[in-house]
């Protein structure tokens, strides 16, 4: 018994030193949450992380980083082209502080995306100028969805790898320089980050962070999984979709055809046609008026907001 317990003791002296490396492969509590970003994308230096809202965007593709940079203690904050109330596309009104003339740099710069609103803003000269200053000193200029489109109009996306919402989004990457990479969640070229549609946005929010917090001893892996579990995010789906992928052939044919005709209306479409994503849709038939597209798309009870851009 004595001999036993002696090759025992050998064996926990002997383990020692490997089981303490082991402990250290990870910080404690306390140090994992001390942790900065790297570089700091939030201090007064880099100016923080902003996100450019819209009239008309998917208040998820601003919100969805927002709420996960917020839990990795970025701060990040909101900026539309005045400050002021802006209105998303399902009729949520948000309180933006922050305006252009606010904000001459960031660490960060998410580019929320939308439909027909979001091409508008494509085609704004002062959006497009601001948005050229900001990504001059930025650590990270992203977008969300379609928001693709704005920095494309901007010219950032030449010859850079990019995703997008999963609308045409080779033809319509392909119209800005852009080398398509449509079927990936979010992708990283440099300091571009682009992700696919709308909730593709928390994603690649999550990924920004394991790069900043990398110092957590694992690569970053640590401190994202803190962030994962303050927001329990872990989504399962009802059914497989999501993408057209993944979706029935004819779900993926009606949305398809749904997004042609809602994106190329007559007035107050006239951005989406400088944008020339009507160029890529083929010859579909145009409908005569904007009411007529309401009554081709919207289902009752909903009816169609010529404001938003969308049936309500």
């Amino acid at each position: 018994m004595k001999k036993i317990k002696h090759i025992m003791a050998i064996a926990v002296i002997a383990l020692a030193p490997a089981l303490t490396q082991a402990a250290a492969k990870h910080l404690d509590h306390n140090a994992l949450m001390s942790l900065q970003p790297s570089p700091n994308v939030k201090d007064a230096e880099h100016g923080g992380v902003g996100i450019f809202v819209y009239d008309g965007m998917n208040s998820l593709d601003a919100l969805g980083p927002m709420q996960t940079f917020s839990a990795a203690g970025l701060k990040p904050f909101l900026i539309a082209k005045k400050a002021g109330f802006v209105t998303a596309s399902n009729g949520l009104k948000i309180d933006v502080s922050k305006g252009f003339a606010d904000v001459t740099k960031l660490g960060i710069l998410v580019v929320s995306g939308g439909a027909t609103f979001t091409a508008a803003q494509a085609n704004d000269v002062e959006v497009l100028d601001w948005i050229k200053a900001i990504d001059k000193t930025t650590v990270y200029t992203t977008s969300v969805c379609t928001g693709s489109w704005i920095l494309g109009s901007a010219g950032l996306l030449e010859g850079k790898k990019a995703t997008s919402n999963w609308y045409r989004a080779d033809e319509i990457l392909k119209k800005f320089g852009a080398i398509p990479q449509s079927k990936s969640r979010y992708v990283f070229d440099g300091k571009l980050v682009t992700s696919a549609g709308v909730t593709a946005g928390i994603d690649m929010s999550l990924a920004i962070i394991k790069k900043l917090y990398s110092k957590d001893l694992n690569n970053g892996k640590d401190f994202t999984q803190a962030v994962m579990l303050d927001l329990q995010y872990d989504p399962k789906p009802p059914v497989f979709g999501g993408t057209p992928a993944k979706s029935e052939k004819s779900v993926f044919e009606g949305m398809q055809l749904m997004y042609d005709m809602f994106l190329n209306g007559e007035p107050p479409y006239d951005a989406i046609k400088t944008l020339k994503i009507h160029d890529v849709t083929g010859d579909l038939p145009e409908p005569t008026s904007s009411s007529s597209t309401a009554t081709e798309v919207c289902t009752p009870p909903k009816t169609w907001h010529a404001e938003m851009g969308h049936c309500m």
